[in-house]
């Protein structure tokens, strides 16, 4: 799987009106998992853990918390990670750690 260096932890840095939805910190491994977490501790993230993959430029897959397999547009420039989803939010990372 390419991996398009994806794989590490992720800290959100800022997100769209209505993206707070999305995990406070992403990790994604090599193996093709990821695991978010919410801030507060305990709240609901859309994404909590499940399989990721690249499908293709700019096109990233990740398995949701009812299970389905959504794809979102990504950008990766250096330890910069921006997702954006079907509705237009997005969400901005930073590598962390």
């Amino acid at each position: 799987m390419e991996d398009r260096g994806l794989p590490g932890s992720w800290q959100r840095q800022e997100a769209d009106a209505g993206a707070r939805q999305y995990a406070a910190s992403l990790r994604f491994e090599s193996n093709g998992l990821y695991f978010g977490t919410a801030e507060p501790a305990g709240a609901f993230t859309w994404w909590d853990q499940g399989r990721w993959e690249i499908r293709g430029p700019n096109t990233l897959a990740l398995s949701t918390a009812n299970d389905e397999v959504v794809s979102y547009r990504f950008e990766l420039a250096g330890d910069e990670l921006s997702i954006t989803d079907a509705a237009g939010c997005r969400v901005r990372y930073r590598r962390s750690g």
